[in-house]
């Protein structure tokens, strides 16, 4: 078991540094949020934090980051241990993806907010008055890339769901045909 962890880490880590760099489409589009919510319904906290803390330490090293990066970690990181959390395991394909899609736009407003309040809180460019009118402004004028990442995720996470379970169930019928070919 522990090996099918490592293995479904490796490649949620490597997924979610390809789309944080070389497949980045637009800003704030990527497989963070699809891939927190992936690792968050099929490993452990343990394993999921390790795949999340991993893409965005992996991922900024590439691309860079300012102070911002405390929130932008730990919007992923709180977003993924809250949702393993409440996640509803074990439910049916349709439910999940259902479920999953929700999570992907909660996660949307949550990094919005969060990361927002981040840019106001540690602005170090004097973009943003300390005052609430300057909160308000970092929200306002942030609204393009809130934008970009809700109908990011939108789309990316019930697409990440629908490959990862037609994979896994690929491989399980792979798996069984080759069992039966030893039997028979």
């Amino acid at each position: 078991m522990k090996y099918k962890n490592l293995l479904a880490a490796i490649l949620m880590i490597a997924l979610g540094v390809l789309s944080r760099t070389i497949w980045h489409i637009w800003p704030n589009v990527e497989l963070v949020t699809s891939i927190a919510l992936l690792s968050a319904s099929n490993l452990s906290r343990k394993w999921m934090l390790l795949v999340i803390f991993s893409i965005m330490a992996i991922s900024d090293l590439i691309i860079g980051n300012t102070n911002i990066f405390i929130f932008t970690w730990s919007a992923y990181l709180l977003f993924g241990l809250f949702v393993s959390f409440f996640l509803k395991k074990n439910t049916d394909g349709k439910k999940q993806l259902l479920q999953m899609t929700g999570w992907g736009i909660v996660s949307s407003v949550w990094f919005y907010l969060w990361t927002n309040f981040g840019v106001w809180l540690l602005d170090s460019f004097g973009m943003y008055q300390r005052t609430l009118t300057g909160l308000f402004a970092s929200y306002i004028y942030a609204i393009p890339f809130f934008k970009f990442n809700l109908i990011g995720n939108i789309i990316l996470v019930p697409l990440t769901f629908v490959i990862f379970y037609f994979i896994k169930d690929l491989a399980t019928s792979l798996l069984i045909q080759k069992k039966v070919r030893k039997t028979g």
